[in-house]
This record gives C-alpha cells, structure tokens and sequence, in this order.
C-alpha cells in the first residue's frame, strides 16, 4: 500500500476568521477566476504548504466537501493554493483536505446565516515527509513479504512513480511483479492502492481482494478495500471489510472512524456511535474532529444534553476553535447532565 495513505494526521490547522463581504468576494474572484457577485454562496479558502523548500516540487493538494459523510464534490487547489465549493449543503458539513493524496486534516462547517464561508489550512511539509518516511521504515523496511534487495528497488521505484502520479508507469512494473509472483499481498495491496488514485475502482478491488485471498489479516488492504467501498457507496460491503480491519490492528483508529462512517452511512447509527468512540479513545488529539460528528448525530436525534457533552469534548482539545463562542452558547443553552 502506498506510505502516503498510511499518514497519522499531522497538518497543522490555521483557520482565518472571515473578512468583510466586500474582501470575501474580491479574495473568491481570486481563488475561482470568474465574475462572483457580493456575497455569492460558496466555501472556499487557500492550503499553504509551510517549509517548501524552492527545489521541492509542489505537492498536490485537494479538498472534498461531504455532508453526511457522503462525499458531494472533489477539487484540486489551484496554482496558488485556493479551492473552492461554490454551493454547498445548508446543513452541517466537512470539508477533508488531502495532501498527494494523503488525508492532512478535517474541519465540519456550519454555514449559519452567512453565505460565504473562508476555511483556510496550513500544512507543515517536512511533518509529512517525516511522517511518510517513518512508515516506509515501519510498514516495508520489516520485510512484510520477502524480497531481495532488486526486488526493494523496483518497489522503492513504484512507489515513487506513484508519489509523482505516474500511475500508468507504476501500475506496468508491479503487474509485472505480481506475473512472476502472484503471491506478493503487499504488491497486490500497493496495486489496489495505484488503481484507486487512477479511479479505476474495479481493478482496485481485484487488487485488494487478491491481497486479502493471500492473507487475509492483512491491514492495509483490509482498510483500503473498506475506504474503496465507502467511496462506492457499498456501505454493507464497507462494514465488513472494516470490522475486519478493526480485528486485524485493534489499535487502529482509522480502522474504528471509518467503520463507524460505514455504519452511519447504512444507517446504522447505534452501531457507529461505539465504533466512532473507539476511534476517539485511540487518538483522542488527532480524532476530535469526530466530537462533532458526534454532537451533530446527537442534536439531530433531539438529545441535545449529550451534543453539549461532545461539543465540551471537543472544546477541551480545540480550545482555539473560531466557532467557540457559538459552541460554547449551544452549551449554555443546552445544559450537560
């Protein structure tokens, strides 16, 4: 499986507080290119990428919008950093923000009476190559299938084709790995992985489901192959591939936040309230997002005691959250038990 998508969440969030319309418009125009009225509905913001070297390429940044945790749309930031969403839910929703591909960090927005939503993030560079380069050393440098050291190379050159978004050139050297040795679960896993960056989601579950065949506690392409069917919206097929994964590294708290999101997504919510707060116990710093998520299923079911509890939760960890005052008012209003 590619490193990247094994990343812990180490962005760190710098959140703007919104300008006047007038500044609001004139900084959409710029992140969109086009014509925007004041106070045109949109979601918008810039990812700066803290300690890029100049030699250093780029890296991709894209943002997703979701609301309910089905995802509506996907962007890519432009030249200068800006996404933006030019409609969005009026509800609640989150907005996830990926780095080559790797999730950095997620915010939930409430839109509120304003139309005009600013997110902004910072994302340190050289966290995220320190964190990639640790799980190389972690998950490969073990010898999770034996290989030589040609064969380390040609892996090691797949991976950084993929990293470059070579998928055509990664995919042709690791089909060719997996012809001479049909049984290597971690190429078909690093396969799975290029054919789901490739969004040839068909060849990604064949791939995945060939790993799990060969081994079938194998973490990561248990935990990928659930992120492919959530994204297919094969939410049953989700669950159990999760809960398998959940089995496999008890440990994980990713494997325990998206079983719960599969839950939710079948409407399954008393299942996916336990399975969320696992994930929360497990990283309870990088997981607060999921306080929210939380507060959100419990205002929604009328049972508002307990989305103070979570929102109180959540402001212990996020003390600079800018829409404290706001969460902190639904907790006056709305007394803890």
């Amino acid at each position: 499986m590619k490193a990247i998508l094994l990343l812990e969440v180490f962005a760190l969030l710098l959140i703007i507080f919104p300008p006047s319309a007038q500044a609001q418009t004139d900084e959409l125009r710029q992140a969109t290119g086009l014509p925007l009225q004041i106070g045109a509905a949109a979601v918008y913001g810039q990812v700066t990428m803290k300690r890029l070297e100049k030699s250093e390429t780029r890296p991709r940044a894209h943002v997703t919008l979701l609301e309910g945790g089905t995802q509506l749309e996907r962007v890519q930031t432009n030249d200068e950093g800006f996404y933006y969403f030019r409609n969005f839910p009026r509800s609640t929703a989150t907005l996830v923000f990926e780095v080559d591909n790797a999730e950095v960090g997620r915010l939930v927005i409430n839109p509120g009476a304003s139309r005009t939503i600013r997110q902004d993030i910072t994302v340190d560079w050289q966290e995220i190559k320190k964190a990639r380069a640790s799980v190389v050393d972690l998950k490969r440098g073990v010898d999770a299938y034996p290989r030589d050291d040609a064969g380390r190379k040609v892996l090691s050159e797949a991976i950084r084709l993929g990293r470059d978004n070579q998928h055509g050139q990664a995919i042709k050297i690791l089909t060719d790995v997996v012809t001479k040795d049909p049984k290597d679960y971690v190429v078909w896993t690093e396969l799975g992985t290029l054919y789901f960056q490739a969004k040839s989601l068909d060849s990604a579950e064949t791939a995945y489901v060939k790993a799990i065949e060969l081994k079938k506690d194998y973490f990561p392409a248990l935990l990928n192959l659930g992120k492919l069917y959530i994204y297919g919206k094969q939410f049953d097929n989700a669950i159990l591939v999760l809960s398998n994964a959940a089995k496999s590294k008890q440990d994980s708290a990713d494997a325990h936040h998206y079983l719960g999101e599969a839950y939710l997504n079948a409407k399954k919510g008393s299942l996916a309230v336990p399975a969320l707060n696992e994930a929360i116990r497990l990283a309870p710093a990088e997981k607060a997002e999921i306080h929210l998520r939380l507060a959100s299923l419990y205002d929604a079911a009328g049972m508002k005691a307990k989305a103070s509890g979570e929102y109180k939760l959540f402001l212990e960890k996020r003390p600079d959250h800018p829409k404290r005052e706001q969460l902190e008012k639904y907790i006056r209003d709305n007394p803890i038990k």
